[in-house]
């Protein structure tokens, strides 16, 4: 029997997280902001269902903090599982399908190429948490690739970028026809388009859940920059084009792209590009949440998602803190499908 990775629209059992705790990265009221936004993030989702968080140990939450998070509809369960890093969306586990079971599938981590030392622990996330859980583990992806490379519609189609596949401390250029027939096996994909690249300045490579999402199996929603003199015009005015194509061969007359308009894109004072996009929201059961940055584009983001979804609560979440580190909620997060 094949595996499934089912859409992330679909009913979810549980959304895991790993709370920040790397001094490196969060540190003087970068710290504060950061413990407080992650709070009111599991609050957010346990409003709608299950959230199991990742802490260095017993004692790393404050009183307080269990206290906010206690008086929820679905309160939160912590597990004492050391990681590296936040971004469990790509070294978490992929929960699997393989028919009413549930399988964990994981593929090599290292820190989008190597860039951001140290990740062995975040690499051994998958195993700790299928033995934590005695989920079984499906044979391990020999590549390196990560969750937020992958984007899929539950009917066996799948997205991806390739400077996510192959380039400098990734997979090798001459094993490219490798990765993808492996990464389609794992994923139970019959088709899975490449895009070229993805956003300006974003340090995982491009993933493309910053890029482009299925809202249904036939349409996707992906981030847009009308301006031609904008950094990501032509990279997105290409990838429109390349996903039109790919919902039509597999779909005809019913696929469909929309899009939504880039929030505005900072730059920091050492020139880091900061990558927001409304791309990076998350499904929960019977709502949707989605990054907010205090702009006038905040405002089209909910519309949209609430004429794409009337029957879910649409929900928005003040994400400037953590997109200082390159990321937003559908990065920090992993979904676990029923």
């Amino acid at each position: 029997m094949a595996f499934r990775y089912p859409a992330e629209w679909e009913n979810q059992a549980a959304t895991w997280l790993a709370f920040p705790h790397n001094k490196q990265n969060w540190y003087g009221e970068r710290a504060v902001k950061i413990r407080k936004f992650y709070v009111e993030l599991i609050r957010t989702i346990s409003e709608f269902q299950c959230v199991n968080v990742l802490v260095p140990n017993q004692k790393f939450l404050t009183f307080d903090e269990k206290y906010a998070m206690a008086d929820r509809p679905f309160p939160a369960s912590f597990y004492n599982i050391k990681t590296d890093d936040i971004w469990i969306r790509d070294y978490g586990p992929f929960f699997m399908k393989k028919g009413n079971k549930t399988v964990i599938c994981e593929t090599v981590f290292n820190a989008w190429g190597a860039k951001f030392p140290p990740w062995k622990n975040d690499n051994l996330i998958p195993e700790r948490i299928a033995e934590t859980f005695e989920y079984p583990l499906a044979e391990k992806v020999p590549y390196i690739f990560e969750g937020g490379a992958i984007e899929v519609n539950g009917d066996g189609l799948g997205m991806t970028t390739l400077d996510c596949l192959i380039g400098k401390n990734r997979n090798k250029v001459e094993d490219l026809s490798k990765v993808i027939k492996a990464l389609c096996k794992a994923f139970g994909l019959r088709a899975l388009l490449i895009l070229p690249r993805g956003l300006n300045g974003d340090h995982t490579d491009g993933h493309i859940d910053n890029v482009a999402r299925f809202v249904a199996k036939d349409r996707v929603v992906m981030a847009w920059e009308a301006s031609p003199r904008g950094k990501n015009h032509a990279t997105l005015t290409e990838a429109k084009q390349l996903i039109e194509a790919f919902l039509k061969a597999n779909y005809g007359k019913k696929a469909k792209v929309d899009t939504l308009p880039l929030p505005p894109q900072r730059t920091l004072p050492d020139g880091q590009i900061l990558p927001a996009s409304y791309m990076n929201f998350i499904y929960v059961n019977g709502g949707l949440i989605y990054p907010k940055y205090k702009c006038k584009n905040d405002k089209v983001a909910e519309e949209y998602f609430a004429s794409v979804y009337p029957k879910r609560k649409i929900v928005g979440l003040d994400c400037r803190t953590v997109i200082e580190e390159g990321g937003s909620l559908h990065c920090m997060s992993k979904h676990e499908s029923e």
